[in-house]
This record gives structure tokens, sequence and C-alpha cells, in this order.
């Protein structure tokens, strides 16, 4: 059961985009042979004059071309959505390392300046200082990196 659960109606739902556009196609193809078909048919039959059978014939092929459009104009979005999304999210093992890793923003506790901070083992006449500042501190003071 599971690996239909897997394989068969999550998978359903995955690149939905895909699956759109293909839906998109079909209906433009199975709307345009239908309205065809049903003005044909509608001459053919002695329902309808010459004239209003073309006008429903060209107009059922223009309805399903432009529905076609918009539906299809929505599966590309979503296929482009999907590919922006997995670009700027952050995959798991990526997220895990920035949790551990990420820097600390604020106010460095040297200069005041607010940005990414370094904790530092500050070492000179006033003995050792821990701080959190900035780079340009971090540096102009020869801090080494406190854990």
């Amino acid at each position: 059961m599971t690996e239909f659960r897997k394989r068969g109606l999550i998978g359903l739902f995955r690149h939905i985009g895909q699956k759109v556009k293909g839906l998109a196609a079909a209906i433009c193809v199975i709307g345009i042979l239908g309205a065809i078909s049903t003005g044909v048919s509608l001459y053919l039959t002695g329902v309808l004059e010459l004239i209003p059978c073309i006008a429903i014939g060209l107009g059922g092929v223009v309805t399903s071309w432009l529905s076609a459009w918009v539906l299809y104009c929505i599966g590309d979005t979503h296929v482009k959505v999907e590919r922006l999304e997995s670009k700027l999210i952050p995959k798991p093992a990526y997220a895990e390392y920035l949790a551990g890793n990420a820097p600390e923003r604020g106010a460095c506790e040297i200069c005041g300046r607010t940005t990414d901070l370094i904790p530092a083992k500050i070492e000179d006449q006033m003995g050792v200082r821990y701080r959190k500042v900035c780079r340009e501190c971090f540096a102009a003071n020869n801090a080494t990196e406190a854990n």
C-alpha cells in the first residue's frame, strides 16, 4: 500500500505543471476536432444552413484554442515557480548547515555598526575580552575567533 501512495496518488500531484500543460494540449485538440465535427454534422443532417455551421465550427475552434491557451499558461507558470522554488529554498542538508553556521547579525560592540558579527577573543593591554565584532574591528584588534 505504501508503494501505491508513493507513486500513485501522491505522484499525481508532483510536477503538476507539466500535467496541466499536457491536459491543455489534449483539451485543445479534442475541442478543435469536436467543433469541426459538430459544424459538419449539423450541416450534413440539414439542421442548419452552411453559414451558421461554419460559424459554429470556427467559434468552437477559437474558443477551444483560447481556453487551452489560458490553461497552458497556468501550467507553464507553475513549472517556472517550481524551478524558482528549487533554486531559492535551501535543500535540507544545506539548511542544517546554515542552522549551525549562520552568522549572527547585530551591532558591533566596538564600532556600533550593524552587520554580521564574529565572536572574538581580543587580547591587549586591557587583558582578555570576549566581544561580538564586525570583520573590520576583528582585523583591526588582531582578534582570534572565540569558541
